[in-house]
């Protein structure tokens, strides 16, 4: 079994096994497997050594380190997440970046906070799908608190399943789930440098 992975569904595909196969393949070599005493596997890769010639022929590869991206901003954000984890992760590691977070766990309380900082927030990232007011009904609700600040909703579910709800909203991005951090912060810098 080629693929066989005791992995569970979308935690990955197994060790690469096959990748590595095709490339000792190519270059030539093999692998060799054995039981290891007291359980598990052993693998050995064998390859063939390169001549004088095959080196010379080899130019070396310079590599040029990208420098990291300034992923650092400034701006309140009213960040709405119903799961304490995925919003505790998330404002914290946006909060490192120079943001100031104000956290909801839910749309009835991200409502009394963008009503109580009305026109002071920049941003509001909010989940789609909550118990109570959802995201679409939060965003309806606390535009008149918003302003013009650009909203980016995060959600498991395609961005297609709630488009219909915002129709006549501007400013509406999308960030599916699982958030990646890295991600997050480089789309929140884009839509408060383009507000």
């Amino acid at each position: 079994e080629p693929f066989f992975t005791t992995k569970a569904v979308n935690e990955g595909t197994g060790m690469g096994l096959a990748t590595v196969y095709g490339i000792a393949q190519q270059a030539g070599g093999h692998i060799a497997v054995s039981n290891v005493e007291g359980g598990g596997a052993a693998f050995r890769l064998f390859l063939p050594a390169a001549g004088e010639a095959e080196l010379a022929e080899v130019q070396p590869v310079e590599v040029k380190a990208k420098a990291p991206r300034d992923l650092s901003g400034a701006g309140r954000i009213l960040f709405v997440e119903d799961e304490d984890a995925v919003r505790g992760i998330a404002a914290r590691l946006l909060r490192q970046r120079g943001y100031e977070v104000i956290e909801a766990a839910d749309g009835e309380e991200a409502l009394m906070l963008a009503e109580e900082h009305a026109g002071q927030i920049d941003m509001m990232i909010s989940d789609v799908i909550m118990p109570g007011l959802d995201g679409p009904s939060l965003l309806k609700k606390a535009r008149p608190y918003l302003g013009d600040a650009p909203v980016m909703f995060i959600s498991g579910y395609a961005e297609s399943d709630f488009s219909d709800l915002l129709q006549d909203e501007t400013g509406v991005s999308f960030l599916p789930k699982p958030l990646d951090i890295k991600t997050l912060a480089e789309r929140v810098k884009q839509e408060l440098h383009a507000a």
